[in-house]
């Protein structure tokens, strides 16, 4: 039979239904789209800002504006993503 496992069982065997089977709703993934953006715009503008302030490059506003509200997209898309599976 082709269900039957190993004596003894297999330890690394997918046993019963993973978590993600089951699916996310549309507001989960929605947030997990914005915290994406939201991290990738912080570490995006985050390097720029270090390459600013220890390389040679021109200091500019945006890069210390987009970094702290990346990191805040960010986080609130994480909260509210986590809240959504509860």
């Amino acid at each position: 039979m082709i269900d039957k496992q190993p004596d003894p069982p297999n330890p690394f065997a997918n046993v019963g239904r993973p978590a993600f089977v089951k699916g996310g709703t549309q507001a989960k993934k929605m947030w997990a789209i914005v915290t994406t953006v939201g991290f990738a715009i912080f570490w995006f503008s985050g390097l720029f800002l270090a390459a600013e302030v220890f390389g040679p490059r021109d200091l500019t506003i945006w890069p210390a504006i987009l970094t702290p509200v990346g990191l805040v997209i960010g986080l609130i898309g994480r909260v509210l993503m986590a809240r959504e599976g509860a």
